[in-house]
């Protein structure tokens, strides 16, 4: 294949990273991940993908980046996936509080008008 990367090993980068996104698709077809929050994720499998068929963009933009050694370039990557993930479920957990606090003092509210009715009726039967 070529000399940046050993060809078995290139084989098994790529094969991994089609079984990451084929989870991914299986997952979305599924339905059990929501296709908003799976963005990030299909966008960082066809990353591992291409940085599996083409290492020398590794080399490229380690370069561009001025980045010693590709494997650091790798683990930056790798950490700005997780830290965009992270924010993402953040961000999806944040508006989960909200709806459930804005939930939560509806059904107060609903509580507090049936206890109304309820008196209403009790003092209308004697």
């Amino acid at each position: 294949m070529n000399d940046i990367m050993i060809p078995w090993f290139q084989a098994a980068m790529v094969i991994g990273a089609l079984c990451y996104l084929g989870v991914v698709f299986y997952l979305l077809k599924k339905q059990k991940l929501a296709v908003q929050y799976a963005i990030i994720w299909l966008i960082s499998g066809f990353v591992l993908l291409v940085f599996a068929l083409f290492p020398y963009v590794v080399l490229v933009l380690g370069d561009i980046l001025h980045v010693i050694n590709p494997v650091n370039f790798i683990f930056l990557v790798i950490l700005a996936f997780v830290l965009l993930i992270l924010l993402s479920l953040s961000a999806v957990v944040s508006g989960f509080a909200l709806r459930i606090k804005r939930l939560t003092q509806n059904a107060a509210l609903l509580e507090r008008r049936i206890r109304e009715l309820e008196q209403a009726q009790s003092k209308k039967d004697p």
